[in-house]
Formats: structure tokens, sequence, C-alpha cells
């Protein structure tokens, strides 16, 4: 019988993806739940697994490929007997620049041979690990003895390229060095006792030798890739949401020392008893989520036509990475506790660092935070993360003189940035909204109020 291989709803928002890389070929045994190809989301990557034990028959879309979610990309044969059914005339659209090597051998319905990139000339299969190293150090792919699995070109590989191309061109791999320091001549020294009937004796100026340098060489002048994959769609909806909202943003200093105090106080006893660090961001969290009881609208979303109100607390927070920035999704944060938060926070960053989030755990947010400070940034205007209205920008916490009951003192300051969506948020509602925020996290005890 044969199976269909169907490109999965992989979240809310999500229509389409992009095959990045088929694990499988056309012939090959497969088992249940073996990973036939990854396939890459504006939010996440995700491996399609097999749902039953078989021979892969058909292939319909080659690596570079965008499919809409319901997509037939491949059939398995799990041997019943019954005929594959044909394959169809087209059911994915190409994209320029791929994001992988050229089309895979095995598809059924033939394509016209791409113009291969540098990327691709090589003899040996690449990972986008390992093509992103190839455009870096600028090595041509023919001049890499692959010695990976299957023909594979490894990190190591590239790498002895690079040392090799680096001894023959006399110049060395990695950051380019720093120029040598000028050699500054030393002066003679002058006597101090001067003979009058002596000619004056001249002093001899410092002189300064300028190396000269060799001009770089035009294979590592410039480095150019296009722009592709995660962060051609970060590129893509950064554009829609500044197209789309109208974006203003406003500030407000918050005072944190009474909570700096608390945290510093708990922090060792809580890694003890909890196996993870406390930070801010649960405090955070807490606040942000009992100010949008107070103010729903900035726990909305919008479209063309209406105003989505929600009585559910999804906290969306930024986690940077290599690959380009994320922001996973902690769910109903009103109903947990800080404890709770906490875990949950260190848990999910770690699987957005490692690569191992999955569609759910990246939609249904409601609101948003970034975290600028832990970079060093005192100000910031974070951009909306789409279809919601609002995101905070939380910064780095500064020693700053502050006034306390009519007395100047140092204390613990941190400035908080909130971007709302003019067309539904007025400025009014944004700045009070921002203004109760301060006073939960300004007062410890008040935000205890509200911990479950």
């Amino acid at each position: 019988m044969a199976l269909d291989v169907l490109v999965p709803q992989m979240g809310e928002s999500v229509l389409e993806g992009t095959i990045l890389e088929w694990k499988v070929k056309v012939g090959d045994k497969v088992k249940l739940n073996q990973p036939l190809v990854e396939l890459m989301t504006d939010k996440v990557n995700v491996d399609i697994p097999a749902e039953a034990e078989g021979v892969i028959t058909h292939l319909f879309a080659k690596e570079g490929d965008v499919v809409p979610v319901g997509t037939r990309i491949a059939v398995i044969d799990d041997g019943s007997g019954e005929a594959a059914a044909p394959p169809p005339k087209a059911e994915a659209k190409k994209v320029e620049p791929a994001t992988k090597t050229a089309p895979a051998k095995a598809a059924v319905t033939p394509a016209p041979k791409p113009v291969k990139t540098t990327a691709e000339i090589g003899r040996g299969k690449m990972s986008p690990k390992v093509k992103m190293l190839v455009r870096q150090y600028s090595v041509d792919p023919s001049h890499i003895a692959p010695t990976g699995k299957e023909g594979r070109v490894t990190v190591d590989d590239v790498m002895r390229a690079v040392e090799t191309r680096s001894v023959t061109a006399g110049y060395t791999a990695g950051p380019i060095p720093s120029p040598p320091m000028p050699t500054i001549a030393k002066a003679e020294p002058v006597s101090e006792t001067a003979v009058p009937a002596a000619p004056a004796k001249k002093v001899p100026l410092y002189r300064v030798d300028i190396p000269v340098f060799e001009p770089l060489p035009e294979s590592i002048r410039e480095r150019r890739e296009p722009l592709a994959g995660i962060r051609k769609m970060i590129s893509d909806h950064m554009t829609k949401s500044i197209h789309t909202a109208a974006h203003v943003t406003t500030f407000e200093d918050i005072d944190l020392t009474e909570l700096t105090a608390y945290r510093k106080e708990i922090k060792a006893s809580f890694i003890e008893n909890y196996g993870a660090n406390i930070t801010f961001m649960p405090f955070i969290c807490k606040a942000v989520c009992a100010a949008l009881k107070e103010y729903p609208k900035l726990n909305a979303s919008m479209t063309e036509k209406e105003i989505i109100y929600k009585n559910y607390y999804n906290i969306g927070i930024a986690v940077a990475r290599d690959e380009g920035l994320i922001v996973p999704v902690i769910r109903d944060v009103d109903k947990k506790s800080i404890v709770e938060l906490a875990v949950e926070i260190a848990q999910i960053g770690e699987k957005a660092r490692t690569n191992r989030l999955t569609p759910d755990d990246v939609s249904g947010g409601t609101f948003s935070l970034t975290n600028a400070g832990m970079f060093g940034a005192t100000a910031s205007t974070p951009v909306i993360n789409q279809p919601q209205v609002a995101i905070l920008g939380i910064h780095a916490i500064v020693k700053k003189p502050w006034v306390v009951n009519g007395e100047i003192v140092i204390r613990d300051i941190s400035s908080f940035g909130l971007s709302f969506d003019h067309r539904l948020i007025d400025g009014h509602t944004a700045v009070q909204f921002l203004h109760r925020v301060h006073e939960f996290l300004t007062d410890i005890k008040k935000l205890l109020l509200f911990l479950r």
C-alpha cells in the first residue's frame, strides 16, 4: 500500500516550510518514526518522521523547495502490493537562492540542473555548518578532501584546507592579526655638560619606521552569502511587523534594589533545592502578567477586521542563538509559581540554544519579553512580535544616584522600554501599564501578594 508523506501542521501561524535536507533516498527501507526529512520554518527546524515501515518509492520535492502545509512530498510502500500513486505535476515552489546542495538524484520528476554555488562544487556532501565555514574562510571546495562517512566533508576537512592554503599563500588562517606597532628609533643621549668651545651637537629626531603591509588577497577581502534560511525568515518577519504595526516605544527607569537583594539572598539555596538558577525573569514575568490583567489590550492581537482579547497569559522570552533570535513561549504564566517559572525558563532556554524546540514551543504567545541587558544594553526599541501588540525590552541594571525619602542614595536601576502598537493601544494606557510593572518590581512585598 502506498502511504503519502505530507507536510504536517507545525503551528498556528506556520503555513509552509523549506526542505533543508533529505535523510533518505528512493529505494531506502525506513522504520516507523525514522526521520525522513528536515524542514525549516520561520520558527524552528523540524524532522518529519515515517508513519509506517516500508520503502521510499517517490520523492516529490527537492532540497531548497518551499512546500505548503499539506503538500505530499514522498511516498512509502509498506509492501502490501498496491501500486504507489503517480507523482504530482507540481507540489512545491522553488526559492532562489537555495539553502542546500543540488536536488536529490532520486527525485522522480526531473528538473533543470541549477547553477551550483561555491559550496556545491566540492567533492563531498556538506552540512549547513560546514558550508558556513567554507564561506567564512573562502575555501575552494574542490580543494577539500572529504574524510567523513559516505564522502561527507567534515569541519576538520575544511580547517585542514584552510591551513594548507594559508601555508602556501603565506598568511595564517583565522582572524587577521593586528599590525605590529611602529618601531621608534631611540635618540642618542645628550651630554648634560656643555663644552662652550665645541660646536653644538645635533640631537637626532625620533624616527618612526612605518611597516609596509601587503594588501589582503582578493579571496578574503570580502565574504558574501545569500540572504536565506532562518536569517531570511527573520528579515521578512521583522519587516512585516514594522510595516504593519504603528510602533511607539515608552521608557521608564525602574528601581530594582530590593529585588536584587532578595535574589542574592535566595540564589544559593534556590539552586541547591530546585536545580535551576533564579534570574530576574520569573519575577518580571509575574509582574507583567499581573499588569496585563489590569490592562487587557496589551495582551490582545489584531487582524485587519477585529481585535482578539485573550484571557490566557503566554509570555514569549527571546533567546539569542548563532542561527538567529527565537522566542519560545512560557504558557499560563498566571497559574505558575516563581519556582515553576524559573525551572521552565531554564529548560526552554536550553532547548532553544541546542535547536531542540518544537513548533508548539514557539506558538501561542500573547506578549513578549526581550532582555538586551544581558549583553550590556541600557536602552533599546524592540520590534513587536506579530501578531502581538506589545513587547517589553529589559536592560542592564546599573548603579545610579537615586532620590529616596528626600535623600540621594545609590540604587540598582534598570530602564525598561515598552514598544506598543498605537493602532490599538493609546499612549496613556501603555504608560500606565509600564508604571504598574514598575510598582510590582520595586516593591517585592506587593509582587509576592500576586504569586501563587
